[in-house]
């Protein structure tokens, strides 16, 4: 059993496919296939019911999984703590961002920050806000590209840009070619949005109570990139911001009106001290 066999086993847990998580950890199939089979002979038990090609974490696999993750973390924190006591220019900064920001404001980030500091290390991990900060307090991830904190949180927050909130419709939407579109003119469309636990989900319940209306959900999707293919579909409407760099098949985006921008910045956690690599880059980005 070793820490590579143990990363396999929690990306398994995570896809329940076996050809996706060859495809995710860069490995053949049947070298995760026979990796898997050791490790269980290993502990003497089966950790997945097999339904052909899908996984399903039985309840020793659950079990382990818990350790394993636990496990993983703590070879994960040494290695970085000594990255980054042995060289803060080599070192390793845990970095968790937004959905919507995957596809251009993490590149360009990256990109600048390591024009200066070459030999930085970036392990990335995108999720929603109240994820971000529950990594960052809970010392998971070392900083976020994420909205502002919510109120009593010990995360520091920085301004970066703002994304400017769209109604987004099917390009051949009758409305879509409508410079000036308000929410009023949407009240009757069914929408496809985020969660409701989601902080973008809020915002947009918010400002539809505001437009005198409350939406009617047809579809719920936690990937932003699939709530954009089904409004891009014609199954709905929504409330997105608008991307740095669309896609052929995007929907059409109006701007609200009265404009609504919606701020990204960068959080960390002061407590405890960051590793010099994150300071580093805390200042990079702040100064």
């Amino acid at each position: 059993m070793d820490v590579q066999t143990l990363r396999w086993f929690l990306s398994l847990c995570d896809t329940e496919n076996m050809r996706d998580t060859a495809a995710i950890e860069g490995v053949n199939q049947s070298t995760l296939s026979r990796a898997l089979a050791r490790l269980e002979a290993d502990l003497g038990v089966e950790l997945f019911h097999r339904h052909g090609r899908r996984l399903a974490v039985n309840r020793f696999g659950a079990l382990f999984r818990e350790h394993a993750a636990r496990a993983v973390g703590e070879v994960d924190d040494a290695r970085r703590r000594l990255d980054a006591l042995a060289n803060p220019d080599t070192g390793l900064i845990r970095l968790g961002f937004l959905h919507s920001v995957g596809r251009w404001l993490v590149p360009e980030i990256l990109r600048d920050h390591r024009a200066v500091t070459p030999g930085i290390r970036f392990e990335l991990r995108q999720g929603f806000a109240r994820e971000l900060f529950a990594w960052l307090n809970g010392g998971d991830i070392d900083a976020a590209l994420v909205t502002p904190p919510p109120q009593g949180d010990g995360a520091r927050w920085h301004r970066l840009r703002e994304q400017q909130l769209c109604i987004a419709l099917p390009v051949d939407h009758p409305l879509a070619a409508v410079e000036e579109l308000t929410l009023r003119d949407v009240r009757d469309e069914p929408f496809i949005a985020l969660p409701p636990t989601t902080d973008l989900r809020r915002v947009i319940d918010g400002l539809c109570r505001e437009a005198g209306f409350e939406p009617v959900i047809a579809f719920e999707s936690e990937e932003i990139a699939t709530v954009r293919g089904l409004i891009g579909a014609g199954l709905g409407v929504g409330i997105l911001p608008r991307p740095a760099t669309p896609e052929h098949d995007d929907p059409a985006y109006r701007p609200l009106v009265p404009a609504q921008q919606r701020p990204i910045g960068l959080a960390w956690n002061p407590l405890p001290s960051p590793t010099a690599a994150t300071a580093r880059f805390v200042a990079h980005l702040t100064r």
